[in-house]
């Protein structure tokens, strides 16, 4: 008896909160955005994102881990255009395409005397989406997408051309 009147005031409660927090309708258009990114194969990081030139919006991606023997580096920027965006009460969405570059530096000991090192320079072009939400009061953007980029690849004291399709996501949250 005890144990239902209790589920029965906490149902209660969380109904009440949750009709409050129903009420009022969320500020999804925030300026900037901090998250996670990331692009097969190689690329991600921490990313930083500007929403203030809207339908332009401007974006960093960067990572670099220090070690004593292995380095690895990432650097990236991109622009891109909203060809479509829709908001509503609950949520924000965008299609887009987006020109973006990247820097990668990895250096590691192998098991030869050798030190492998690699860096790659890159550019592309992507089409994606973004879906932009309240999640307990802070807006958080979910994003995919996909692209084609080209880069040169020095490996050592080898280079070559390199090119292929790149499937990128993050996550971000708005303030």
């Amino acid at each position: 008896m005890k144990r239902s009147i209790f589920c029965l005031i906490c149902l209660f409660f969380a109904t009440i909160i949750s009709f409050q927090v129903q009420a009022q309708e969320p500020e999804l258009n925030k300026d900037f955005g901090i998250g996670i990114q990331g692009a097969t194969p190689e690329f991600g990081g921490i990313s930083l994102r500007y929403t203030g030139f809207a339908p332009v919006y401007l974006q960093t991606v960067g990572r670099f881990t220090l070690g004593d023997e292995r380095s690895d580096h990432v650097f990236g920027a991109g622009i891109s255009y909203a060809i479509f965006e829709h908001d509503s009460r609950w949520n924000v969405s965008r299609l887009y395409f987006a020109l973006q570059g990247g820097w990668h530096y990895e250096k590691e000991p192998e098991l030869e005397p050798e030190i492998f090192e690699s860096t790659m320079l890159g550019g592309g072009i992507a089409f994606g989406g973004e879906i932009i939400f309240s999640l307990g009061g802070i807006p958080l953007g979910l994003n995919a997408e996909v692209g084609q980029g080209l880069g040169r690849k020095r490996e050592n004291s080898q280079s070559k051309n390199q090119a292929g399709v790149y499937i990128g996501a993050g996550i971000h949250a708005y303030f």
